[in-house]
C-alpha cells in the first residue's frame, strides 16, 4: 500500500501535515470508520501528548473526538457516510487539520500528523508586558499631569541598589515634605501626620514594607490631594507607589 499526502492547511503561514494510509476492512465494527494516528512535533518529531484530534464533517458537524496518549498516538471511530476533515489542536502547537477526506463506511486509517510549535505562552506574555509598561507609562504621565511631586524611574534607579528599605531609599533621593520616624511612620512635615502609602492605586496603610528595587517611582501628595482622591483613606497626605511587578522581573 501507497501513502498519499491529504494536503496542507496554511491559515496566516501554519502548515499542518497529514499522510493518510487506507486499508479497506473494519477495525472496531462493520458500520465504523476507524482512524488510528500518531500526533508528532514537526522539529524533531518527538510524540505530542495530550493534543485534542476531532473529526468533523464539511459543515463543521462534530463526529469524533479523542486525546493523544503519552506516546502521541490516538484512535477515534465513527459512523458516517459523508466526507470529514481531521484536526489537531494543542495549547502552545498551531493547529492543524486535512483536506476533506471521502472514505469507505468501513475504512481503517492510518494518520500521522506533524505539528508546528507556536510560541503562544510567549506570544501572551509579552502583550502582559507591552500593556503593562503602558499602564505605568500612563500613570506616569497623570501624576506629573496633576501636578504631583514625582520622583520618577531615573531618580529611583539611581539610589536603588545602594537602598536598604524604601525609606532609605527616600533619604538618598532627598524626598522633601516628609519627616521619617523610628516608628517608620512617614510623617508631613507640614501637619506632623503619618502618610498613607498608596501601592499600586490601592491605599495600603501607613506602614508597608516594599523593597527598592521592586519600585518604579513614586510621588508625595499633600492632604488636598490625597483626601480627594482616597477620601477618609488617606486624609494626611499620601505616598504613591508604583511596583515594577508591572513593568519587569526585581533584580536577583
Amino acid at each position: 500500500m501507497q501513502a498519499r499526502p491529504l494536503g496542507q492547511y496554511m491559515p496566516g503561514g501554519l502548515v499542518g501535515f497529514l499522510a493518510l494510509l487506507a486499508t479497506v476492512g473494519s477495525f472496531a465494527s462493520a458500520d465504523a470508520q476507524v482512524i488510528r494516528g500518531t500526533i508528532r512535533a514537526q522539529e524533531g518529531q518527538a510524540p505530542v501528548p495530550g493534543a485534542r484530534v476531532t473529526v468533523t464533517d464539511s459543515v463543521s458537524t462534530v463526529l469524533a473526538e479523542a486525546v493523544s496518549g503519552p506516546d502521541g498516538k490516538f484512535i477515534v471511530a465513527f459512523s458516517a457516510n459523508r466526507r470529514f476533515v481531521v484536526g489537531v489542536r494543542k495549547i502552545g502547537w498551531q493547529p492543524s487539520f486535512s483536506d476533506l477526506i471521502t472514505a469507505a463506511a468501513t475504512d481503517t486509517m492510518l494518520v500521522d500528523f506533524l505539528v508546528p510549535a507556536e510560541p503562544t505562552v510567549l506570544a501572551v506574555a509579552e502583550i502582559n508586558a507591552n500593556a503593562a509598561k503602558t499602564l505605568t507609562s500612563r500613570a506616569l504621565a497623570e501624576a506629573k499631569r496633576k501636578g504631583w511631586k514625582v520622583y520618577s524611574p531615573e531618580v529611583v534607579n539611581r539610589f536603588r541598589d545602594v537602598a536598604g528599605s524604601f525609606t532609605d531609599l527616600m533619604r538618598e533621593a532627598g524626598t522633601s515634605g516628609i519627616v521619617i520616624g523610628k516608628d517608620d511612620c512617614v510623617r508631613s512635615v507640614r501637619s506632623n501626620r503619618c502618610l498613607t502609602f498608596v501601592v499600586d492605586g490601592q491605599p495600603a496603610g501607613t506602614n508597608v514594607f516594599i523593597h527598592p528595587r521592586d519600585i518604579d517611582f513614586y510621588a508625595v501628595l499633600s492632604a488636598s490631594e490625597s483626601a480627594v482622591i482616597w477620601g477618609d483613606r488617606a486624609p494626611w497626605g499620601a505616598i504613591v507607589v508604583y511596583t515594577r511587578m508591572y513593568t519587569e522581573k526585581p533584580k536577583p
